[in-house]
């Protein structure tokens, strides 16, 4: 099943309340076009035929994880590797609400950790570049956070569709994570990527002319700027 972008900001709208709807249609836009089953296996150069159900979808994931691939599920593409610290289970990520749920609290999770300092338009690209690549510089080398950008207006004048979610599933997530584990800290969904995520840090005061032309410098590479 394929999504509308007016469906999509209904469910953001009631799933993901801490983002903009908006935010949340551009980034599904991005990652799945909607596709309520899409399935992204990293690291293998032809990906599997679009499941129609949520449990083919769950079967074949899973036959690619036996393997030692990390997949990206859903709506919101969510990786295998993060299920568990989300509180996901296989009868739960392809469910419309709660995927996009999950892919919200991610968001928002990245946009805490790194808004300190920094303007609220700055700080949401960082946020969409560790959403797809753990890494607050590697969504803007690789383009996704420009995709994402270019994506945003696809909700412009579309009015969101109400969205009913079934009820609760009653499956318990296959493990249980502590509550100590950060959102903003998930693994990277992109498999292969190491680099290390700096913590974030104030601006040094104005008159620290020294510190501050450090600061800007530092913080404009992590965006791709010069």
């Amino acid at each position: 099943m394929q999504f509308t972008t007016a469906a999509i900001l209904g469910i953001a709208a009631q799933c993901a309340p801490g983002v903009a709807p908006s935010t949340i249609a551009a980034v599904v836009h991005t990652e799945s076009k909607g596709f309520q089953f899409a399935l992204n296996v990293n690291g293998v150069a032809r990906q599997p035929v679009r499941p129609s159900s949520a449990d083919a979808a769950a079967k074949v994931a899973r036959a690619y994880i036996a393997r030692g691939y990390s997949v990206d599920l859903g709506l919101g593409q969510i990786n295998s590797r993060n299920m568990a610290a989300l509180g996901l289970s296989w009868e739960s990520v392809f469910d419309p609400c709660i995927n996009i749920g999950a892919a919200g609290k991610v968001l928002a999770g990245n946009y805490q950790q790194v808004s300190r300092g920094r303007l609220p338009q700055e700080a949401l690209r960082v946020a969409l570049s560790m959403y797809n690549t753990g890494s607050r510089s590697g969504g803007f080398r690789n383009g996704y956070v420009s995709r994402v950008m270019n994506n945003a207006g696809i909700s412009s004048g579309v009015a969101a569709v109400n969205y009913s979610p079934e009820p609760p599933l009653s499956a318990k997530p296959e493990r249980a994570v502590p509550p100590r584990i950060m959102l903003a800290d998930l693994v990277a969904e992109n498999i292969g990527n190491t680099e290390p995520v700096a913590a974030a840090d104030a601006p040094p005061p104005t008159w620290d002319v020294f510190a501050r032309a450090a600061y800007e410098s530092r913080r404009a590479s992590e965006i791709g700027g010069s």
